[in-house]
Formats: C-alpha cells, sequence, structure tokens
C-alpha cells in the first residue's frame, strides 16, 4: 500500500490495526508527544577555587608522550598554577586539566579569561589520555568561540558556527557545553553559537586546555543530564522502510 493511500486510511478511520502496528513498529509512544525529562538540577563544582582537588593534568612530557599528575602531585607542575581563586595556564607546555570522571549526557560551565588575544579548548568524550586527544573539541580561540570540530579521528556531523558573542581580551566569558546522546550545543555569555549532532564516541573526559596561550578559568561546574528516552530507538526499522 503506498504511503499517502495508507495515510487517507488513517485519517478516514479505514485502517486497520494490525497494518497501523505493522507500520508503527519500534515507535515507542513516548517519542510521539513531549516526553517526561529526568535529571539532576544540581551543579557538581570541579574546582573550590583553591586546590585542583580530583581534577587530573595532563601535559607533554620530554619524551613526547602524555604525563599524568593526580591530586597530591598537580603541584608538581607549572603550567597549570592557582591564582586569586582562578586556574591559569601558561599555555605550555599542550595538554589540559580534565575532570576524574567520564560524562556522557550532561551540562559543562566554565568562564575564561584570556589576558590577552588567545586560544584554549573545551575537550569532550575524551577516553584516552594523549597530547591530542580522539574527541570533541569546543573552540574557545576567540575569534571561533563556540564552533564545535571532531579531532584526532572523532566524527561529528555540523558544529559551524550561528552566531558570535566572544567577549575582548581581559573580559570573564560564560561558556557552557550542553551535551546529550552525542548531541552538542555551545552557549557563550548566553547566545547559542554552535550546534552538532551523532558525536562518535560520545563519552569521557571534560577537559580545559593549554594550547600555547596564557588562560584563565572559574566557575568550573558540571550538571548530570539523563534522559529517560531515546529520540532514536535502537530495533528492527518498520516494514518497508530503509
Amino acid at each position: 500500500m503506498k504511503r499517502r493511500e495508507f495515510a487517507a486510511r488513517l485519517l478516514s478511520g479505514t485502517a486497520s490495526l494490525p497494518l497501523l502496528g505493522q507500520r508503527m513498529l519500534g515507535q515507542r509512544i513516548g517519542d510521539m508527544r513531549d516526553p517526561p525529562m529526568h535529571y539532576s538540577e544540581e551543579w557538581t563544582s570541579l574546582f573550590n577555587g583553591k586546590d585542583f582537588g580530583k581534577l587530573v593534568i595532563v601535559l607533554k612530557g620530554e619524551d613526547g608522550k602524555p604525563k599524568r599528575f593526580f591530586e597530591g602531585t598537580a603541584t608538581n607542575q607549572s603550567t597549570f598554577f592557582i591564582e586569586d581563586g582562578s586556574i591559569k595556564t601558561t599555555g605550555t607546555p599542550n595538554g589540559y586539566i580534565r575532570t576524574n570522571g567520564v560524562y556522557d549526557n550532561f551540562v559543562f560551565h566554565v568562564e575564561v579569561r584570556f589576558p590577552e588575544r588567545g586560544n584554549s579548548g573545551v575537550l569532550v568524550y575524551v577516553q584516552k589520555d594523549a597530547v591530542w586527544p580522539q574527541g570533541v573539541e569546543c573552540q574557545m580561540y576567540q575569534s571561533h568561540m563556540g564552533r564545535i570540530f571532531p579531532i584526532q579521528g572523532a566524527y561529528l556531523e555540523g558544529g559551524e558556527m550561528i552566531h558570535e558573542n566572544s567577549k575582548p581580551s581581559g573580559e570573564w566569558n560564560t561558556y557552557e557545553v550542553y551535551s546529550e546522546e552525542g548531541r552538542l550545543a555551545t552557549v557563550l555569555n548566553g547566545t547559542i553559537i554552535g550546534l552538532a549532532a551523532n558525536a562518535n564516541p560520545r563519552i569521557g573526559y571534560i577537559c580545559l586546555q593549554s594550547e600555547g596561550a596564557k588562560a584563565e578559568f572559574r566557575n568550573i561546574k558540571v550538571r548530570r543530564h539523563a534522559p529517560s528516552h531515546h529520540l532514536w530507538p535502537k530495533g528492527p526499522k518498520p516494514s518497508g522502510e530503509k
């Protein structure tokens, strides 16, 4: 039966329930209307303004391989340091400071400032430490702040900037990354900047980069976001569809 004919019969009430059930195979009723969402509204602070806590620092070592600094050893390096309630980076060598745990569905919040025209990034979905790890970068370079793109073999669709809203050097920017089921959005100073989807991988560490320029970070926090539904349920497709 052609789709147009089936639609006409459905609207007229003459389509049989078995046929309707066949066409809707794999479609859950929760996907047909605005589904209930269950998530925590509570933020988890990742930085107390005094010490690195459980944050892990990963830097390029003299042999070119990543070197990790865990809780208790984080001060055995000089790239990241704490001053005036902020985490600051000299920008060299290349590397990042990351969460201790991994995240898939979340909202990540940070305030960032560059003393001079600078560069950094929020790396998400990082699964294995490397100087340049596989994952997705949410750009902090001032001219492209908010752009989203895959790095080191990761996959992503979209991510181009649809707005520009970075502040001049010396001023604080509020930067947020929203992640749900491999979809990403960046919000800079209250404005949506980048939108992307179908990320692979879509779970991993969240990192703040050291990338050749001085940068300052504060008010670093995360909120887990666990939806009770999936927009694209797994399973067999309806009969006749490809």
